[in-house]
């Protein structure tokens, strides 16, 4: 009786399973195919060696809290755009896509500038010198392609309000095998070319990212799937107003991951207080879960694309159980991940590093992450679905009491207080994304009760 009443429930669900998966699953390839250039890169100098790995780790870090900020800032166009098609109003459709363009246009410039000055300061963050020298050097060359990523990000998301996800997909795709054959050629010295090694993995990703911003670009104005878009797009006007609206969403959503990703950002320089080890070890088990959560995330993304469209429809109950159909889907997705990652915890390490004690600090830290993973999977979608919604605010200050007042100090406890040392900075982590989650999921209830009695009022 049980279980025929488990089944039923679950089966209601089985139409946004099902539109979830479809929409999903070349989010998550090609989430997963961006995050590969740069876990391709971190295996290629791990074999070059510890020093680099640390350094790579350092400058890596500190470029990825500032291309988060831009990622997230793109992410306010899935949801405006999402919307507008739900609408039916196919003439918005087309300004925002000009308003989406010079917005991401604008903010590419704007990190590009904040990443040099960045980097100036890379000396004042208590990391030892021989870090600091080839790191800052790796850091100005992969900055670069912060435009070009920006762009791509905008067609990207874009395309992702038409509940096209399958072009970013194949761009990402063909960009990975781009960036490993200019790795492979450029760390190594191959075709005549001197062996350039760290800065070598840099030319390569910087390459990569210029090609996917000029393969979208060419899609776009030539592929028969978005002809008809761009008819549409040529007949609209760029609107001030539009443009503003995405910087007003885009801001606090880029807060909202640059917040998270700082925790990361800061546990790091924390772990090279300790060791140089521990810092390549941390770099290993980041670039581990970041492939797990590139699926958490492209199930979310799915998620936004299914929730904007049905806001614009007006059918809010089934746009609440596309976002609860969402948070079963992630956690079926961490327990077999965190399976094979519980498995294989010891062998996992030794694709990035052939040092013992780094192989050996980074087992310890994959147990931690197990846990992690089921809160970062959750707050994660039940970001989606308020971004979905075009709740942007009330999420931020969330998101600053979960990392900033919960995760770091957890984190510091646990490692100098306590006396865990790398592995407690680690358990900081847990904490902050529970905590994410569950203001999260409070939130989304909240939200989707006042917007069901607004519309039974008016039945």
């Amino acid at each position: 009786m049980i279980s025929q009443s488990i089944g039923l429930y679950f089966q209601s669900y089985q139409e946004h399973y099902k539109g979830l998966i479809k929409l999903g699953i070349p989010v998550i390839l090609a989430q997963l195919g961006q995050v590969t250039v740069g876990v391709i890169d971190n295996m290629m100098i791990g074999h070059v060696g510890t020093q680099e790995l640390a350094a790579a780790s350092f400058a890596n870090t500190i470029f990825w809290l500032v291309i988060v900020f831009g990622t997230g800032f793109s992410y306010a166009i899935t949801p405006l755009v999402g919307k507008a098609r739900g609408n039916f109003e196919m003439n918005q459709v087309g300004a925002w896509f000009k308003s989406s363009m010079w917005a991401v246009l604008s903010m590419g410039i704007f990190l590009s500038i904040l990443i040099f000055v960045i980097s100036l300061f890379m000396d004042k963050m208590g990391q030892a010198e021989d870090v600091i020298i080839p790191g800052r050097e790796y850091l100005w060359i992969i900055s670069f392609s912060i435009i070009p990523m920006m762009m791509f990000m905008g067609y990207k998301q874009f395309c992702e309000g038409l509940a096209n996800t399958k072009v970013a997909m194949n761009i990402v795709l063909i960009a990975n095998l781009v960036n490993v054959i200019f790795n492979y050629i450029l760390i190594n010295g191959k075709l005549g070319l001197p062996a350039l090694g760290l800065n070598g993995a840099g030319y390569g990703t910087l390459i990569s990212r210029i090609f996917m911003a000029i393969a979208f670009f060419l899609v776009f104005r030539k592929g028969k799937s978005f002809k008809s878009y761009g008819e549409i797009i040529a007949k609209a006007e760029f609107a001030i107003k539009d443009f503003m609206k995405i910087w007003k969403m885009g801001v606090p959503i880029g807060a909202q991951l640059v917040m998270e990703a700082s925790a990361f950002m800061l546990s790091t320089i924390m772990m090279g207080w300790i060791s140089v080890a521990g810092l390549a070890a941390h770099q290993v088990v980041l670039s581990i879960s970041t492939i797990s959560f590139m699926v958490y995330l492209g199930i979310a993304s799915s998620t936004t694309i299914r929730v904007s469209s049905l806001l614009g429809e007006n059918k809010i109950e089934e746009m609440k159980q596309a976002g609860w159909a969402a948070i079963h889907l992630v956690i079926l997705m961490v327990i077999i991940i965190g399976l094979g990652f519980l498995l294989f915890r010891n062998q996992l390490p030794t694709l990035f590093s052939e040092d013992p004690l780094v192989i050996a600090l980074a087992a310890q830290f994959i147990v931690v992450m197990l846990i992690y993973q089921l809160f970062d999977g959750l707050q994660i979608v039940f970001g989606s679905i308020l971004r979905g919604m075009s709740d942007v605010n009330i999420p931020t200050i969330y998101t600053f009491i979960a990392y900033f007042l919960v995760s770091l100090p957890t984190g510091y406890l646990c490692a100098f207080t306590l006396g865990l040392g790398e592995v407690g900075i680690w358990w900081g982590l847990p904490v902050g994304l529970g905590t994410a989650s569950v203001l999260f999921m409070f939130r989304f209830i909240r939200l989707t009760r006042i917007k069901l009695a607004k519309t039974r009022s008016l039945d």
